[in-house]
């Protein structure tokens, strides 16, 4: 079953009409378009088409699915869930105290706050939690003691939100910025919400990570659009604010943080250096198309071979990005019996979406007798956190990556 995508033809972020067709991954269901176990509903499935504006350096998904869809109620991720993300919110919070000041009693604005952990980070300086989460997970923000705006971010959102508590000192975006389904409402509702003194910090994949490290599974639905540096010096110069400074934070694969404000700062960026590396990236998409094919084959003979020794392999945590993965190598009970969780995800007793791979809590991998020889981590870009975990728990038998970089020799 197709489902309804939007279609652009323009550039979101300098409006250019020039864009360009660098990769198509096929047709794939919704990230978290989780099934219960036993229900035998089929997901909807929608293109992975992604075109490259060379004017801005962004890459954009042709066709986005509506944020109604790819975001409901019933959304499944916590952020508290994942060492990886936790440990880069502490990071981020101390880094604006270090270039900003003191954070005691500043007022921070987290867009997309889901379950409140980036507003925690910043309370233990002293700073006060404004959160905005369209999904359930806002429940489990105000239950930390956060003033939560259970909404979409918007123009009148983000006007309530002033009434109430001012303009803040800080908005923050992690890895939100890429889900956005209109870039232009956003930018508005920036505006009424930033005064001169307000710094917005978005942190987000980095497209140049992404090419890096063959990191295709960073492009499913959820993220309309992957940005570059240059993508952000566009967006700072339509707000009309500065960029006081960029780093690039190694958690989940490899990130871009962005400082953008009118507050004097003494950031040094090396712009040269930056435009270098990013006037390559059009050109490696035609090698990361060959990488896919290349990994394609690669894993899909090793898993085989490795479940004709053993039989149906386990598999330990489903990410999202992983339903990329799971569909270009037609994964199903075949090859996976079954994928682990940890204890408390939402994802457990739920399919992996497109398959009848049941997701299944670590607790019932404890209390498996004699432990499977050979383990699959679909979530092979923080794989030293899971490596870490599994042996932690005893676990002693192989770990094998869903894209190593064995793949692509």
């Amino acid at each position: 079953m197709l489902g309804e995508t939007l279609e652009i033809s323009k550039c979101e972020v300098c409006g250019s009409t020039e864009l360009d067709a660098v990769l198509d991954l096929g047709l794939h269901p919704m990230c978290d378009d989780l099934v219960e176990v036993g229900d035998a509903r089929q997901c909807a499935e929608y293109p992975i088409d992604i075109l490259y504006c060379k004017n801005c350096r962004t890459a954009h998904q042709r066709y986005q699915v509506p944020k109604h869809d790819l975001f409901p109620i019933s959304y499944h991720y916590r952020s508290r869930f994942t060492s990886d993300v936790l440990d880069g919110m502490r990071q981020l919070a101390a880094d604006c105290a270090t270039k900003f000041g003191d954070l005691a009693n500043a007022t921070v604005v987290d867009i997309g706050c889901n379950d409140g952990s980036l507003l925690d980070a910043f309370a233990r300086h002293g700073a006060q939690g404004i959160g905005i989460e369209p999904t359930s997970a806002a429940t489990d923000a105000e239950g930390r003691g956060h003033q939560i705006y259970q909404d979409y971010l918007s123009e009148e959102v983000a006007a309530r939100i002033v009434e109430s508590h001012g303009q803040p000192d800080f908005i923050t975006f992690t890895n939100v910025f890429a889900h956005i389904e209109d870039l232009s409402g956003v930018l508005r509702a920036m505006k009424v919400l930033m005064s001169d003194r307000t710094v917005l910090v978005v942190e987000n994949h980095y497209l140049g990570a992404v090419l890096d490290l063959n990191q295709f599974d960073t492009f499913y639905h959820e993220h309309p659009r992957t940005y570059s540096f240059a993508s952000f010096q566009h967006i700072a110069q339509n707000l009309g604010v500065s960029i006081a400074d960029v780093n690039f934070p190694s958690r989940y694969g490899g990130n871009i943080r962005v400082f953008m404000t009118n507050r004097p700062t003494d950031g040094t960026i090396l712009l040269d250096e930056i435009d270098a590396r990013e006037a390559q990236f059009a050109a490696r998409f035609s090698t990361l198309n060959r990488n896919v094919e290349q990994w394609k084959a690669c894993k899909r003979a090793q898993l085989a071979a490795l479940a004709a020794d053993h039989g149906p392999l386990p598999a330990k945590a489903f990410p999202g990005r992983a339903a990329i993965l799971v569909k270009l190598l037609e994964l199903d009970t075949d090859l996976i019996e079954c994928c682990y969780e940890k204890p408390g995800s939402m994802k457990i007793g739920h399919y992996v979406p497109g398959t009848r791979i049941p997701i299944r809590s670590d607790d019932a991998f404890e209390q498996l007798v004699q432990k499977p020889p050979v383990l699959v981590n679909f979530a092979w870009h923080i794989s030293s956190e899971i490596q870490a975990y599994l042996r932690g728990r005893g676990y002693e038998g192989q770990i094998v990556d869903l894209i190593e970089s064995s793949d692509f020799n």
